[in-house]
């Protein structure tokens, strides 16, 4: 099953539709296809940009998505889930091919069983990260269409540029990324983020993408994000800025070497840029959400916690 998604998750993929397929909102589940398919539905799953049902196939649960994405972003998920389905986790395998009705594409998976574990036992999800690293070093890394590193947004001459273009329409948004965004680069001096080592990151290792049985970790949701990245980002998207204990479960198990935890709050704050410049760009808005993180402070961060004097 794919989890629900939270708010500011990150850019949209980019590039031509398949014929026919294009984004559709509001409704269910199309009939013809829950016949073709012998599905019956029986809940909605929600999510952010795909939709999910739990539905019953051939007297077992499933899950049908409905995409949000174009036809690559489709095939490299699916590529993908049945990659890491071989590691030893439950993860939301295609039980089949995708199929294209009523202007997107749809598609069956696995229900993967098991409950989310408690958000408070973030150093236990720390430790369960770590090993999830682990084994993710060792699969094959192809680019995801549409995304580009974590960092890039931190060193991209086009970010000043739509700062600057965007301004005066919106100077309290834009002066909040412009303080972080420089604040981040000063933290990068020295370091070179374009060399670091690049592997398979989940993206999205919160609580809620989690399922555990007997206390062991046993399934993965949500692959919307996953992708090859420098490790320090999925670290940092599974801290927050918040969850310091997930630090300190995670080098339980994978010590941090100084260059990682200098990156960890630059590539949080690179993350959450990455999504506010995405609205820029579209001209729209979140519901303050991109604001709000930015404002998160850790000691963690060391001289990054110095709080911003640009709020909106």
């Amino acid at each position: 099953m794919a989890g629900r998604r939270r708010r500011g998750a990150g850019p949209d993929p980019r590039g031509r539709r398949a014929a026919g397929a294009g984004p559709v909102r509001g409704g269910g589940p199309p009939p013809e296809l829950l016949g073709r398919w012998g599905l019956r539905v029986q809940a909605g799953l929600g999510g952010r940009q795909n939709q999910h049902w739990q539905v019953e196939a051939g007297g077992q649960r499933a899950v049908l998505r409905r995409w949000h994405g174009l036809e690559a972003e489709v095939r490299y998920e699916q590529a993908l889930l049945r990659q890491v389905s071989g590691l030893g986790w439950a993860v939301p395998t295609p039980l089949g091919e995708p199929v294209v009705l009523e202007g997107a594409w749809w598609s069956l998976h696995a229900w993967v069983p098991g409950e989310a574990p408690a958000r408070e036992a973030a150093r236990e999800r720390g430790r369960w990260l770590a090993g999830v690293q682990m084994a993710f070093a060792a699969l094959p890394t192809p680019p995801r269409p549409g995304w580009r590193p974590a960092h890039a947004v931190l060193t991209d001459p086009a970010t000043d540029a739509l700062l600057d273009r965007c301004e005066a329409r919106r100077p309290q948004e834009v002066r909040l990324y412009r303080w972080h965004l420089h604040r981040a680069r000063a933290a990068l001096e020295g370091l070179d983020p374009a060399r670091r080592p690049q592997q398979l990151i989940h993206g999205d290792f919160t609580a809620w993408n989690l399922r555990v049985q007997g206390g062991q970790l046993t399934g993965l949701l949500d692959f919307e994000l996953a992708r090859p990245d420098d490790p320090v980002a999925e670290f940092a998207l599974a801290w927050r800025g918040v969850h310091d204990e997930v630090v300190a479960g995670f080098t339980e198990v994978r010590p941090l070497s100084e260059e990682d935890r200098a990156l960890l709050t630059p590539l949080w704050w690179a993350h959450l840029l990455e999504g506010g410049c995405g609205h820029l760009r579209g001209g729209t808005r979140d519901d303050g959400w991109t604001a709000r993180k930015l404002q998160v402070r850790s000691p963690l961060m060391g001289a990054l916690a110095a709080p911003s004097p640009a709020v909106p």
